[in-house]
């Protein structure tokens, strides 16, 4: 008598709200991770305009059969409950907030009504009760997804994310040296965004862009909050594969808050940005373009209104690769770079150690031909990074038993998941063409 073939396993459903240009590209990740590894995958894409979310795929069209498509003129019925394409997601592992961070908190109270993990890529540093707390609004919901066993994998792509990952890894290595002596002074994180192009390229919305770096920024130092004028205290750092320093800017961004948090020893802490597009932010900020200022005789109009609404847009993933085959788009380099500053009794002497961990995505060129050929610099490193972190959060889960409940961040992956899924993440990192590098150098004076 013939043996009953084993049943095929169930597969893994990751929904996902929103379906932009992260991600479309975070999709395809996750689908070649799974094709990989052979673990049976499918899609559910919520979003606004199904013949958009499928545009943005174009290069991935056979992907087409693994996903069920929901379009829906508004998301909060299905927040709710009332909408009946609720129903479709039913069962679903992993809820992915790819649309922007105000669905993050809707999200989270559908994860627990659905007993899903959640992820989402960013918080909404300027909202009111962030402001207030400097403590991210998903925290609230630390203690429900504990007792329901579920994990909120938060702030999770390139910067922040993998970002946090980095850093997280060398902190918690420097704080398990059993080195009493060993004090860690400071970190700060660099981050670059450089495109050359014939034209004005966003990788971004240009409106994110305009609000996050005309905000006036914020650093931690000797443990306070410290709130400068924008596009003030400049600093020049050298990056990998760059030929000159970039002036670089404080940035108000995720890793200060979580860095904190994880790491509340550590007294100073900075996170700054330059490039291209950063200089062009800063021109129009200089030009008092940015100005809340009401223009003469149009009392209804502010000067910055005017310059959000003439601003080119974020271009479609088409126009995108158009730019990119034509040599329209020449060069772009994104990298992140953080600088962890420690002291500690060396021969008698207290020496200075600065060691720098980062990673860099130099090889956008090389997306042409591929899946991700309408990915921007930016986009393309962040949906990867964001693929490959909560890939191996769920392998870790899945496969080795681990567990992961409540709101966990980078770092706090970094802390919790085995060394063999952390020395994963890297290689699948390099795989997807995100460089890593390290370096080591002695800074005491002389």
């Amino acid at each position: 008598m013939d043996a009953t073939p084993a049943s095929a396993p169930a597969p893994l459903t990751i929904a996902f709200f929103g379906l932009g240009a992260v991600g479309s590209s975070m999709l395809i990740c996750l689908s070649e991770l799974a094709e990989r590894d052979e673990v049976p995958l499918r899609f559910v894409v919520v979003v606004l305009n199904v013949d958009l979310a499928r545009d943005a795929l174009f290069h991935a069209e056979r992907l087409f059969d693994r996903i069920d498509f929901i379009g829906l003129p508004d998301f909060a019925p299905l927040f709710d409950g009332s909408a009946p394409e609720r129903q479709r997601l039913e069962g679903a592992h992993v809820l992915v907030n790819a649309a922007y961070p105000g669905f993050n908190r809707p999200l989270l109270d559908l994860g627990l009504a659905l007993g899903a993990h959640v992820v989402d890529l960013a918080s909404d540093m300027y909202d009111a009760e962030t402001e207030r707390s400097l403590t991210f609004s998903q925290y609230a919901f630390d203690d429900a997804y504990r007792a329901r066993g579920r994990t909120a994998l938060i702030n999770l792509g390139i910067s922040p994310g993998v970002t946090n990952f980095l850093i997280g890894l060398r902190l918690h290595q420097l704080r398990g040296s059993r080195r009493r002596d060993l004090e860690i002074e400071s970190v700060d994180l660099y981050l670059l965004e450089d495109i050359d192009a014939d034209e004005i390229v966003f990788s971004w919305s240009p409106l994110v862009a305009l609000e996050e770096l005309a905000q006036r920024p914020r650093l931690l130092r000797d443990g306070r909050i410290q709130v400068l004028d924008p596009f003030s205290a400049a600093r020049e750092h050298q990056f990998p594969g760059e030929v000159e320093a970039t002036r670089q800017y404080p940035l108000y961004q995720e890793e200060l808050l979580s860095l904190h948090r994880s790491f509340p020893e550590i007294e100073t802490i900075g996170v700054y940005t330059g490039g291209s597009e950063v200089e062009l932010v800063k021109a129009l900020f200089q030009l008092n373009l940015l100005s809340k200022r009401t223009l003469p005789q149009q009392s209804e109009l502010t000067v910055e209104a005017m310059v959000r609404a003439i601003l080119p847009g974020m271009n479609k993933p088409r126009r995108i690769e158009e730019f990119l085959r034509s040599g329209v788009i020449r060069r772009a380099h994104f990298a992140a770079a953080a600088e962890i500053r420690y002291t500690e009794n060396v021969r008698n002497d207290r020496q200075v150690t600065v060691e720098t961990v980062g990673l860099s995505f130099l090889r956008y060129q090389g997306l042409l031909g591929s899946p991700y050929a309408g990915a921007t610099y930016i986009s393309y490193p962040t949906a990867v990074g964001a693929a490959i972190l909560a890939w191996h959060a769920l392998g870790f889960l899945r496969e080795d038993g681990g567990s992961l409940e409540g709101v966990v961040t980078g770092e706090d992956l970094a802390r919790l998941l085995p060394q063999s899924r952390a020395d994963a993440i890297r290689r699948d990192l390099v795989a997807w063409d995100i460089d890593l590098f390290e370096t080591v150098r002695d800074a005491t004076p002389v």
